[in-house]
């Protein structure tokens, strides 16, 4: 096996702005992230800012005093200084620029480095000596030369390093100066170039020659590799992993872990080797420097690409694989097969003719095995065999292989499945003919398992067995076994399907799925499903999915590390470090699980512009004062003719600024937020009078939100018929209006009061008058009906002493006591103030006594029991109601008992609702005759008929019973 090693670059995740971009030169000086997220950029002609899509530059117009800016700091306060080379220092205020010079105590031009403190005081690092700036005032160091110095630093101990431009290095410590030199230490040159302090109290020296460590009382020199050992340092970053990141003047970009350098250069990604600055943003981005090429930005860490191969031109690799020492083996489209050797490729003389697809890889100790477009080839340590369909008619494609424990070797290929016998290829018999086999596997159990473009097999005792016929897969292109045993299939554009045990699952996009486009898939040594589609690459957590059903996973694509763009058939597998690697159509693609980061940090949003009627609004030629620090206007409070607002916003993510989304509401408008986008504006139009509350959250690439909403307050005034104050002066008004005819009507009613009260008086005098004489009139009626009826009651008493026939004087008696009855009742209406109502309990009480005393009956011997409720009824009925209980008591008083019993009446009359009545007289004596019900309706009793004829007039009846005596019930109704 002949092989040939060329030197492969790894390219790294490297992005670059330049003057197509917006950045207004191409020379950086210095780097600062503020609190904020923005990137401060120090060019050659001027300060810019960067917020992750564009640039803003400060200029001379602006207020700059001065283009040439060395260096960038951000202190404590989160104020950003600016020292220039012939300016001196500067503050950003947000609005403008302060200047600090010779009035402040500042007579250096060049401020070179700056640094703080742990009291909080400034240190410059000038041509003409140390500074400290505290409370606005600035102090020359003289504790030290005044000599040229280039940079400063503090450790948290509380030490100061000054680095100068030929004296070499200055500690300061508990009062005592210390200078490092080449002569005296292991100072590489005494031209100091950067100065870093890190956590751990180190710090590193950058020199013109070299890197040096200095400790908490000696300096050290740290050896860079051979060919870097004296290159030009030009500035430090260290990151969230602990790298130290050194940029070398010309040199490129040196990455130290504290035991081993990794070297970019343009190889790598990078524009050019002349690094002039660095510096790691709060998500953990390093931005990179250069001089004459811009800005560039290193991210995903965990995503190395091998795209360069030499001499081959848009290497598409189509086959990998791992032998048993956990070397790397690919292949291409071309027919190119290599070993990695340290990051490099040994490429293999291939035997088989240019431009042969190679499908898979198959490292063996006996030789390589590779599966082609053009058969099946082993490669050996000293001979080549090559093996093809004995016909050569049917296709020579073949994809995978697998070999048994027993030695079986079984081929997937565009035929069917296939094995050798006799040293070529034998077809297996299909239960579906044709058919296409993707892929082989052989699982932890032994078990093979086949992925056709008619679904899936299974070789048993060497026989093709179709597997799942009813879930109607078709075109299954990759297998894969987990941790646990469960099996994965990749159906193409039908979903993922699993086989748990006996149980099957085909997950879809209504599961959760992403992505129904699946074309390989690979379970990883973490419990990890790694999926590649279409458009690009999943990592889904697989306890989730088995346990709950529940995708979790994480997209990696362009915008996060990967450059591969789609992934080629079944090439990917995991060394045997943890990397995973894949074959793209762009080249090789290493993916290193312990560097990978999500962005937890979430973005910094922000309103960027309020306008009236979506146009630029100039708010101070309004009357309204700006905030400095927001440019927005303060206490915004519009009148209700402009009621139209559009927000621009923005949230910087310089991870991943195309990838954030954004979430708004205007509280008092509406109450739930809008659905995710990426359009960083929104207008509201018509806005009624009110008080309103934009808000703001953003998701960062990682998909995290702001905790908190951004809000902006702001009010639309009504107009004055709305306002309050108009409201409450008119309101006063009106009420005013309305007292005073409030008043004048009170006047009038007063005055018609006391006319109307007067002839009230005398109309109620005269009405009473006659009511009086109406009264009287009423009462002497009544009186003489009475005299009438007692005349009448004494001319029968004196006809009846002449009537010698007793049943006549009978008649006489019942005549006389019904007379009496109504004269009792006229009696009683003269008698009391109430002319027409006539209380029944006591009437029938005076009727009860009259017959008794007629009759010479005494109460003792026949007890008299009434339950008369109180009951007012007028003159007729009252008539009417006396006569009927005339009759019954006098029957009862005549008829029931002998003359020496002792007996009981009893009158009940019960009240069934407002109208129906029932009156009840009953005796305990001898009872109804035996002929009562014949007389009653022959009506030979004259009362007998009178009673029914009077029950008629109170539209009732009434009925007699023997029930122990006798009893007499009248139903009858009283008007209301």
């Amino acid at each position: 096996m002949a092989a040939a090693s060329a030197a492969l670059a790894q390219q790294y995740n490297i992005q670059s702005w330049s003057l197509e971009q917006g950045l207004p030169q191409s020379q950086i000086t210095a780097i600062q992230q503020d609190h904020k997220g923005f990137l401060w950029l120090a060019t050659r002609a001027g300060l810019s800012r960067f917020n992750g899509v564009e640039f803003k530059t400060y200029t001379k117009e602006d207020g700059l005093s001065s283009h040439n800016i060395t260096t960038l700091f951000l202190d404590s306060q989160r104020r950003l200084w600016i020292g220039t080379t012939d300016a001196g220092l500067l503050l950003f205020t947000g609005a403008g620029f302060r200047q600090y010079g010779e009035a402040q105590g500042l007579t250096a031009k060049a401020v070179r480095a700056i640094s703080e403190d742990n009291k909080g005081r400034l240190w410059l690092a000038t041509n003409q000596g140390m500074y400290s700036l505290t409370d606005g005032n600035i102090v020359k160091y003289k504790s030290i030369p005044n000599i040229a110095y280039t940079a400063v630093s503090h450790t948290n101990a509380g030490k100061m390093l000054a680095g100068s431009e030929e004296n070499g290095l200055y500690s300061l410590y508990l009062g005592k100066v210390t200078n490092f030199t080449t002569e005296n230490s292991e100072l590489t040159n005494n031209y100091i170039t950067a100065l870093l302090s890190d956590k751990s109290g180190n710090t590193w020296v950058g020199t013109a020659a070299g890197l040096a460590q200095m400790g908490l009382n000696s300096l050290s020199k740290v050896q860079l590799p051979a060919h870097l050992a004296h290159s030009h340092i030009s500035s430090f970053a260290k990151d969230n992993y602990n790298n130290l990141w050194i940029g070398l003047q010309r040199n490129g970009l040196l990455k130290y872990n504290g035991k081993a350098f990794t070297h970019l250069t343009r190889r790598s990604g990078l524009r050019t080797n002349r690094i002039t600055a660095l510096a790691t943003d709060t998500e953990n981005n390093l931005w990179i420097g250069t001089n004459g090429y811009g800005l560039q930005q290193y991210k995903s860490p965990w995503f190395v690409h091998f795209f360069d191969f030499p001499g081959i031109t848009e290497p598409r690799v189509t086959a990998l694989a791992q032998d048993e020492s956990g070397g790397i083996w690919l292949a291409t489209d071309e027919g190119d097969v290599a070993k990695m050797q340290k990051q490099t490729p040994a490429w293999v003389q291939q035997p088989w003719p240019r431009g042969t697809t190679v499908y898979s890889l198959k490292p063996t100790e006996q030789g390589l095995w590779v599966c082609s477009s053009n058969g099946i080839w082993k490669i050996a340590a000293q001979d080549v065999t090559h093996f093809t369909f004995p016909d050569r008619v049917t296709s020579p494609d073949i994809y995978q292989s697998i070999a048994t424990p027993a030695g079986e070797l079984y081929f997937a290929t565009a035929a069917g499945v296939a094995t050798i016998a006799d040293d070529t290829l034998r077809l297996l018999e299909s239960p579906v003919n044709p058919i296409k086999a993707n892929t082989i596997y052989l699982d932890s159990k032994g078990s093979i398992w086949v992925g056709a473009d008619k679904g899936i097999f299974s070789i048993q005792e060497g026989e093709l067995v179709q597997m799942f016929s009813g879930s109607q897969l078709a075109e299954v292109g990759s297998i894969t076994e987990d941790k646990q045993g469960n099996l994965y299939f990749a159906a193409f554009n039908q979903g993922l399907f699993m086989l748990q045990g006996n149980q099957t699952k085909l997950y879809t996009l209504e599961d959760g799925l992403p992505n129904e486009a699946i074309k390989s898939i690979f379970a990883d040594a973490a419990d990890n499903l790694w999926v590649a589609t279409n458009r690009d690459v999943l990592k889904i957590q697989l306890p989730s999915l088995r346990q709950e059903g529940k995708f979790t996973y994480r997209t990696y694509a362009s915008y996060n590390g990967f450059r591969g763009l789609e992934i080629c058939d079944n090439a990917i597998i995991q060394s045997k470090d943890g990397s995973i690697w894949f074959g793209t159509t762009k080249g090789l693609t290493q993916y290193i699980p312990h560097l990978d980061r999500q962005n937890t940090k979430p973005s910094s949003v922000m309103l960027t512009d309020v306008m009236l009627y979506s146009r630029p609004t100039n708010w101070q030629e309004l009357g309204y004062q700006m905030d400095s620090l927001t440019s927005l206007p303060k206490n915004l409070r519009l009148p209700h003719t402009q009621n139209h607002l559009s927000f621009n916003f923005h949230a910087v993510c310089l991870s991943g600024q195309d990838q954030v989304r954004y979430k708004y509401r205007l509280a008092g408008y509406e109450d739930s937020w809008s659905p995710a986008s990426s359009r960083s504006f929104t207008t509201y139009a018509n806005l009624l009078p009110g008080t309103y509350t934009f808000e703001l959250i953003a998701q960062n690439n990682d998909g995290y939100w702001t905790p908190r909403p951004l809000s902006y307050t702001f009010s639309i005034v009504p107009p004055i018929w709305r306002r309050e104050w108009f409201i409450g002066v008119l309101l006063v008004v009106i009420a005013g209006a309305i007292l005073s005819v409030v008043h004048l009507r009170e006047r009038n009613l007063v005055k018609m009061n006391t006319v109307l009260e007067m002839k009230v008086d005398h109309r109620t005098r005269l009405l009473e008058r006659k009511n009086r004489e109406k009264e009287i009139l009423l009462q002497e009626i009544h009186h003489r009906v009475k005299n009438n009826l007692q005349i009448v009651m004494s001319m029968l008493n004196l006809q009846a002493r002449h009537v010698p026939d007793p049943a006549a004087k009978d008649v006489m008696q019942a005549l006389r006591s019904r007379v009496r009855s109504m004269a009792l009742l006229h009696e009683r209406l003269y008698r009391h103030n109430d002319l027409e109502q006539i209380n029944l309990e006591d009437y029938f009480l005076e009727v009860c006594e009259s017959l008794y005393a007629a009759f010479g009956i005494s109460m003792n011997r026949i007890m008299l029991e009434m339950d008369i409720p109180e009951i007012k009824v007028d003159v007729d009925t009252a008539i009417t109601l006396g006569l009927i209980v005339n009759e019954l008591v006098s029957n009862t008083l005549k008829y029931a008992f002998s003359p020496e019993d002792q007996g009981m009446l009893r009158i009940v009359l019960t009240q069934h609702d407002e109208v129906q009545y029932t009156l009840t007289v009953s005796d305990n004596g001898r009872g109804l005759p035996e002929n009562f019900y014949q007389q009653q309706q022959q009506g030979s009793s004259f009362g007998l008929r009178l009673v029914q004829s009077l029950s008629k007039k109170l539209e009732g009846h009434i009925n007699f019973y023997n029930n122990h005596g006798t009893k007499s019930t009248l139903y009858f109704v009283l008007p209301s």
